[in-house]
């Protein structure tokens, strides 16, 4: 059985009449959707024993990732609880299921899987990236950089979670009893995007992160 621990603000777009979650608060909408704001427990996250406080590790996944994020010259990641729940979800998933990949054991897809907490009528781009890491000892700041460092250094993970179309993510890491510790990270943009971003081909999607990266670093004043 997981102990409980720590604890999450979430708030759930769902679809049809009002609900009421427990005690959760209640928010009108007028696209035939209600927003409910229920909390999310996050079970122990190392199986080995160790302590490992989620929002400390969040905190050192977060600042290795903007560090390269202030290199490459485009503004830094906020955080942002729906795709906390999702990341942490997956991990979950990831290490209960021993399995490594974007896709969860039930088959879900990741689009799928961020209709749940996210929102299926979502106007933000969202995305996903999942690895897995052995992890000797107790996980440190030190050993989350290097997680980091690792997946950044293959090039299409770099130029993925470098895109500036993305201004937010939640991150999930979780390990298994022998070591194997398994990382997801959900991004997401502004929103209104969604649906331009969908109706762009591949090649018009490289053209406007292009356009964007440029834009951005000249406000930012970026001179790499």
């Amino acid at each position: 059985m997981y102990h409980f621990r720590k604890r999450v603000m979430v708030i759930v777009a769902c679809l049809g009449i009002m609900v009421l979650l427990g005690t959760g608060t209640v928010m009108a909408s007028q696209d035939n959707t209600i927003e409910v704001t229920v909390q999310f427990y996050i079970p122990q996250l190392d199986l080995r024993g160790y302590e490992l406080d989620f929002f400390e590790m969040e905190g050192w996944f977060l600042e290795r990732i903007n560090h390269h994020r202030e290199l490459y010259g485009v503004h830094p990641y906020d955080t942002y609880n729906p795709l906390r729940v999702t990341s942490i979800e997956h991990s979950l998933d990831m290490r209960d299921n021993n399995f490594g990949r974007n896709v969860a054991s039930d088959g879900r897809t990741h689009q799928e899987r961020h209709d749940r907490w996210i929102g299926v009528l979502r106007t933000k781009v969202t995305s996903s990236h999942s690895s897995s890491h052995w992890v000797e000892g107790e996980l440190t700041r030190e050993s989350a950089f290097g997680i980091v460092d690792t997946i950044l250094a293959n090039e299409t993970t770099f130029d993925f979670i470098m895109n500036p179309t993305y201004y937010y993510l939640g991150i999930g890491f979780s390990i298994q009893d022998n070591g194997r510790g398994r990382l997801n990270i959900t991004m997401a943009s502004q929103g209104n995007e969604r649906a331009a971003h969908r109706a762009r081909t591949p090649e018009q999607r490289e053209e406007h992160r292009q356009l964007a990266l440029e834009r951005i670093r000249r406000e930012r004043g970026w001179r790499g």
